[in-house]
């Protein structure tokens, strides 16, 4: 596409991103059409760029109030300018509505979520990244630290099947995909 960017995907690129996402042809486009829309004469001028992450705010909302709003974008958009400002490209916009979306496998959603969730980003999800988990999911209200050590024991317990003191990856998937309710949860409609 390159400085030929229209509002328009190329039917090759378009079969490309067919086959590396759980996307369709027609969510694609749909997802281009938005991207485009964001900064016609920028897109049109290279299809490559990045744009800020406010433009995609706008299009959607519900991240602004998700409380895991900054780990999403730490994980599907690592680019930042020198003063911290996020920015995506059309391809990491893909990414994220690709993993989020209801024909991602489970497991590949637990992988992601198993990422968000890893605050530190050690490959385990321990004690510390739990107790920041259960102030975010409560907004840091009426629970007490006792009460929140009595969570992360009792999550431990359950997941923990190695009884190393915190969550690997495997572990994490195989709890999280036996929950029906993650899979409607763990989604983005663009």
């Amino acid at each position: 596409m390159g400085s030929n960017a229209t509002h328009m995907i190329d039917e090759n690129q378009l079969e490309e991103y067919v086959k590396l996402s759980y996307l369709k042809k027609a969510e694609i486009q749909h997802i281009w059409k938005h991207f485009y829309a964001m900064d016609p004469d920028r897109v049109s001028r290279n299809y490559w760029c990045y744009l800020p992450v406010t433009y995609l705010e706008e299009l959607l909302p519900q991240l602004k109030v998700n409380p895991f709003v900054d780990r999403l974008y730490d994980v599907f958009f690592p680019k930042r300018d020198q003063n911290g400002e996020i920015y995506f490209s059309f391809e990491d916009m893909l990414d994220i509505c690709s993993a989020l979306s209801p024909q991602c496998p489970d497991k590949v959603k637990a992988m992601w979520a198993f990422k968000i969730f890893d605050f530190n980003n050690d490959n385990y999800i321990g004690e510390d990244d739990l107790l920041i988990i259960i102030d975010r999911l409560t907004l840091k209200k009426q629970l007490s630290y006792s009460e929140k050590k009595k969570i992360i024991e009792i999550i431990l317990k359950e997941v923990d099947l190695g009884k190393s003191g915190d969550i690997s990856s495997r572990e994490f998937v195989h709890a999280i995909t036996k929950m029906p309710d993650f899979t409607t949860c763990f989604q983005l409609k663009v």
